[in-house]
């Protein structure tokens, strides 16, 4: 591992990377750092440092992460569905809110971020605007297991048990 001052950034990068699915957050970290210290700008890096952050359950650096990378990148969509999520998980639902309808105007057939904004409705009780959160994301993905449970957890939620019951099989 010595020759890693070596390696071009896209070597350390695709080392992080590798790192980051074996779930060797550290080293992934590590290396995601090592490129923003010559390469602060990378809005990919900054992007990926920040699910690492989210995984440690370090939210405020991911959001700080995020928050570069839509900087660098304001089109950036998975960033700012991943903001959200983050947002989500901090209780700042409004904040949520804001990044999943931002990544659904960036990339309209964004099937996650139309489930992850159902699923914050649904915590919000706006069960219609989740429902239709959740239609729109198995509209764009027929295939979608998450959006279909999440729709009939909705239904559940309602107590609309036949259409519950639809939903969870199609899941």
């Amino acid at each position: 591992m010595n020759e890693k001052k070596n390696l071009t950034i896209e070597e350390t990068f695709a080392l992080a990377v590798q790192n980051h699915k074996k779930n060797n957050l550290q080293v992934a970290k590590n290396l995601y750092k090592t490129i923003l210290k010559t390469n602060p700008n990378y809005a990919g890096v900054n992007y990926n440092l920040g699910i690492t952050y989210k995984e440690l359950e370090e939210y405020q650096k991911a959001i700080g992460c995020y928050e570069k990378a839509i900087q660098i990148n304001p089109n950036y969509a998975q960033a700012h569905n991943n903001l959200g999520i983050v947002f989500k998980e901090s209780q700042e639902l409004q904040k949520a809110i804001s990044c999943f309808q931002k990544a659904i105007d960036i990339q309209p057939n964004y099937a996650d971020a139309h489930n992850n904004l159902g699923l914050t409705f649904k915590e919000l009780e706006e069960y219609q605007k989740a429902i239709s959160c959740y239609e729109k994301a198995i509209q764009i993905d027929p295939n979608y297991a998450d959006a279909h449970n999440n729709l009939g957890l909705t239904f559940k939620e309602l107590k609309e048990y036949q259409k519950a019951i639809s939903c969870y099989e199609k899941a």
